[in-house]
């Protein structure tokens, strides 16, 4: 093979050092950022079929833009489709096929094995055991079945790990929602019964456990037990009216996904379709445009990054194409799940029906996206307006959070191919500015960012603010030494000028003092706004965790005898001061490791002449500088639902 190829010299100079093994290659461009990422049984053979075989416009397109070629040698096939998994959702090449919707829908958590079991909502599946159900595509159905499930099984959904020790039962137990086993009205055996018939309904065998409580129902009235006797009764009720909404799309005690696949052209649809225990419980769309690998090819792709390690594996996977790499798929699979997987190309019977139902969805979901017309894709609209380089991939945007200088944070967040990248996000407490300096606070957090070297940079970097920020972040860039490099505007939000006019949302670009204004129903706009709306969120709820810290601390050290262990045990048990106001002296006192005459300091000091302790003060919900838009919905303790966690710059 000569060492210069008219499309692609730099692979045609590299394939005599590629060996035959198997293991993944990079293709990367003149930046060093990877393009694409594959793998191969045998590296030098599918290398040189790039240089042999005539190239599609998308793989010629490719070709031209190699500049360097890497490759990683593996000791086998399994290993070199994690690692291809890997590097793929590492660096989002831009030739790869990429999920650009990663999100994880709720589930519900229960571990038999806990002392007192308790049902929870989580994102991510873990290998610790527990018996995970779902994924449920809608949350407000997973929320009314929790709702539902407490209300007959009545298990305990707190937060606390263990069993807190209480003196009178919770609200949920006045509601007739818990046995409130945390105050001793229900003994372990009995719970654990409850939880082992929770564990029925969910394992999809609702009708056995009619027939169990129904027994148990007439053998307390039997016994003249009637108020246990009613209290089956109405748990039997609302079981029957669940059971009867319940429709079997196929009897079955497997979970399966189904795969289905539409294609008009180079436009794709995948359907995943969620079958559990026989019931069809939603489905998944993934839409693709510009797409001329084959059906195969795709599926593949989609399998290896769709089974994220914190992804639900279910035992079956009904594929409409038969895969090269299924053996592979299903190694992997298998050492996902902790068991048996099965990745199956049904002809016919039951599995096939659920093929040809996920087909018509995936034809059904692909029309209703093609009558949507053409969309204009909001990089490339950036690239025109702002006259860049590229269209931009990725973007991050800057904010700060304080109050009135106290407690200042910032944050910065990136998005990527229009959706979040919560893996990139960064948290800085701000240390070298005092006093209400916000365009120093931002030169800090652009200083300490850029200069850390563990990241590429971004395609364009937005400022939260106008002129005044925008000049400062440009003049920090040239100190840094990659303002040639890094696109950056300033995007100040929508409100009242000082003589009275309205402005509406502006971007403002370096060495033009009149802003630009792009059209109300710009999809460009649109996603910077939904860039710096998500950079308020991010700085102001960091802010308020720091403020709910630093309030703790204080309350914590006016306490003789309270050291850093103790108080540190303190945290980690009461998050905020106002979930300690509200415990009571009891739990204080059973407080591992805390005298009571300690307890009794921190209870009478935080019940001072009867009055509440205050929560903390932070930034308040709207304004300039980390002081935006409203925080989305948490999770218990005031962690983001969505949100994956950031790393922190000391």
């Amino acid at each position: 093979m000569p060492n210069h190829h008219p499309l692609c010299p730099a692979l045609a100079a590299a394939l005599p050092h590629i060996p035959s093994g198997c293991g993944v290659y990079l293709f990367k461009g003149a930046r060093e950022e990877v393009l694409y990422v594959g793998k191969a049984v045998n590296l030098k053979n599918r290398l040189q079929s790039y240089l042999r075989d005539q190239p599609g416009l998308k793989t010629a397109a490719l070709l031209e833009h190699i500049v360097l070629v890497d490759f990683l040698v593996t000791a086998t096939e399994r290993e070199a489709l994690i690692l291809e998994r890997n590097l793929i959702k590492q660096h989002r090449p831009r030739y790869n096929i990429n999920l650009r919707d990663d999100k994880n829908f709720l589930c519900l958590r229960l571990d038999i094995r806990e002392e007192v079991p308790r049902l929870r909502l989580v994102r991510r599946f873990a290998p610790d055991g527990a018996r995970y159900f779902g994924p449920y595509t809608s949350s407000a159905a997973v929320r009314e079945l929790l709702k539902f499930m407490k209300k007959v099984f009545r298990l305990r959904s707190c937060k606390d790990r263990g069993i807190p020790k209480r003196i009178r039962p919770c609200l949920n137990y006045q509601m007739g929602q818990c046995l409130a086993p945390c105050c001793g009205l229900v003994s372990l055996a009995d719970y654990h019964q409850a939880a082992q018939e929770a564990l029925l309904f969910l394992q999809g065998q609702g009708r056995k456990l009619r027939q169990e409580l129904t027994v148990k129902m007439h053998q307390a009235a039997a016994e003249l037990r009637y108020e246990e006797a009613a209290s089956l009764r109405d748990r039997l009720a609302l079981l029957e009216r669940t059971l009867a909404q319940q429709v079997v799309q196929n009897p079955s005690t497997k979970d399966q996904d189904v795969l289905g696949l539409a294609r008009e052209e180079e436009t794709v649809m995948v359907v995943v379709l969620l079958v559990r225990r026989g019931m069809v419980t939603g489905s998944l769309p993934y839409f693709f445009k510009k797409v001329q690998e084959d059906d195969a090819d795709l599926l593949e792709a989609f399998l290896k990054q769709y089974y994220s390690p914190d992804r639900f594996v279910p035992d079956e996977v009904l594929s409409p194409l038969n895969l090269e790499d299924k053996e592979v798929l299903e190694d992997l699979l298998k050492e996902q799940k902790g068991a048996n997987v099965r990745l199956l190309f049904p002809r016919q019977g039951p599995r096939r029906q659920l093929l040809d139902l996920a087909q018509d969805n995936a034809m059904a979901a692909l029309k209703r996206q093609l009558s949507l017309g053409p969309q204009i894709d909001p990089a490339v609209e950036l690239q025109e307006r702002l006259k860049l380089g590229a269209p931009p991939r990725r973007l991050a945007c800057l904010d700060i959070s304080h109050l009135q200088g106290s407690q200042p944070v910032g944050a910065m967040v990136v998005f990527w191919d229009n959706q979040p990248d919560k893996s990139a996000y960064r948290r800085f407490r701000i240390r070298d500015v005092v006093g209400q300096d916000d365009p120093a606070m931002l030169a800090e957090t652009v200083r300490r960012q850029f200069t850390a070297g563990d990241s590429a940079l971004p395609d364009l970097l937005v400022i939260d603010g106008g002129l005044g920020q925008l000049s400062v972040v440009g003049k920090t860039l040239e100190d840094i030494g990659i303002a040639d490099r890094l696109p950056v505007i300033g995007l100040a939000k929508a409100g009242i000028l000082a003589d009275g006019r309205a402005v509406r949302d502006r971007i403002y670009l370096p060495g033009r003092k009149n802003p630009l204004f792009l059209p109300p129903n710009s999809p460009a706009l649109f996603l910077l706004m939904r860039l710096r709306d998500e950079a308020h969120r991010f700085a102001i709820s960091f802010h308020r965790k720091k403020a709910r810290e630093q309030a703790l601390h204080s309350v914590l050290d006016q306490i003789p005898g309270l050291g850093p262990k103790r108080r540190q045990r303190l945290m980690q048990r009461f998050p905020d001061i106002a979930s300690l106001h509200r415990a009571p002296l009891a739990e204080l006192i059973n407080m591992p490791n805390l005298p009571r005459s300690v307890a009794e300091d921190l209870h009478r000091l935080l019940n001072n002449e009867g009055h509440a302790t205050p929560e903390p003060q932070s930034a308040p919900e709207s304004g300039q500088n980390g002081v935006g838009a409203a925080d989305s919905p948490e999770a218990p303790g005031g962690t983001p639902l969505l949100e994956s966690p950031a790393r922190e710059s000391q």
